[in-house]
């Protein structure tokens, strides 16, 4: 009885080479070679991937926090008098919520170029200062805008602010440490006409231009003439006139400016970023009714037709 095939020489050969179908140690070796020099490759990119990451990240939370603050000054606080004939403002409860973003507002005085003092508005010291506070400091305008030597004279007020947008974990004060904080940098100045004060005839030789020349020239200074001849109708000239530059107390330049991150130093890092805008608005100074810090507000409901106090 035949038990099992006898093995032929071709099916001998076949399972031969079915033998030699293993990997060698030298084939292992190199296939990891390979796998290593992939694997230092791709983690050589990994932190560019994840700084760009972050500053993306970054980014969108000063674009998202800006315009918060920019509508914030823009809007100001309800200002009235009081007993006293006083300016005093109320501010919307609703802005209450910027303590717990807000970590101070300094102001720092520049004289002659160099910084000379800094006065600091801590949040959790006293005074304890309110969301309308925090704008009413921020809204803090330059006064010697139109001086010659302001690029040497001036104040900067700088807040140092836990971003308001991110993750849960990091809104309402929790995890202070490792909250994105960035400082914001406001410079508010009133508008200045870089034009000449005085309005020329044999520059406009048409008549309606003329009057229309200086009538927004009387807007735009605060020391603006009009000759005799240039508006006969009485009414009408003691009306402009009442109104000598009055766009340098309606209209002002805002400006926000963004660096980051804070360091535990003090320092900022490398990321920087400026909002600018027009505020048609008067710009008044008043002092809060609890504990007596005084703030400027827009107030975006009214015109003025002469300095507010403290312009």
């Amino acid at each position: 009885m035949k038990i099992c095939p006898l093995i032929q020489s071709a099916d001998a050969k076949e399972m031969s080479h079915q033998g030699e179908l293993g990997f060698t140690m030298v084939e292992i070796a190199i296939a990891i070679g390979v796998i290593g020099f992939a694997l230092v490759a791709i983690i050589g990119i990994l932190p560019a991937g994840l700084n760009v990451q972050k500053d993306n990240r970054e980014d969108t939370l000063i674009s998202q926090d800006a315009p918060y603050f920019l509508d914030a000054i823009r809007n100001g606080a309800v200002v009235s008098n009081n007993a006293a004939g006083n300016y005093v403002y109320y501010g919307p409860q609703s802005l209450d919520f910027l303590t717990n973003y807000v970590q101070s507002i300094q102001f720092v005085y520049v004289v002659n170029g160099v910084r000379t003092s800094t006065n600091t508005f801590p949040n959790r010291k006293f005074p304890r200062l309110t969301g309308a506070e925090i704008i009413g400091l921020l809204s803090s305008p330059q006064i010697n805008y139109s001086a010659s030597d302001f690029s040497s004279n001036y104040f900067d007020t700088i807040a140092t602010v836990r971003a308001l947008s991110g993750p849960a974990t990091e809104q309402n004060g929790q995890n202070s440490v490792m909250a994105f904080t960035y400082q914001m940098e406001v410079m508010i100045a009133p508008f200045n006409s870089f034009a000449p004060p005085t309005v020329n005839p044999s520059l406009t030789p048409d008549s309606n231009q003329y009057v229309m020349a200086l009538y927004r020239n009387v807007e735009a200074y605060t020391n603006a003439t009009l000759p005799q001849a240039s508006l006969p109708n009485q009414p009408y000239r003691q009306a402009f006139m009442a109104a000598q530059g009055a766009l340098s107390y309606n209209l002002f330049d805002v400006r926000l400016r963004f660096s980051w991150p804070v360091l535990p130093n003090g320092g900022v890092g490398p990321g920087h970023q400026t909002y600018r805008t027009l505020i048609a608005s008067p710009l008044i100074q008043a002092t809060a009714s609890e504990d007596g810090v005084v703030g400027y507000f827009f107030q975006p409901q009214a015109f003025a037709n002469s300095p507010p106090l403290g312009l």
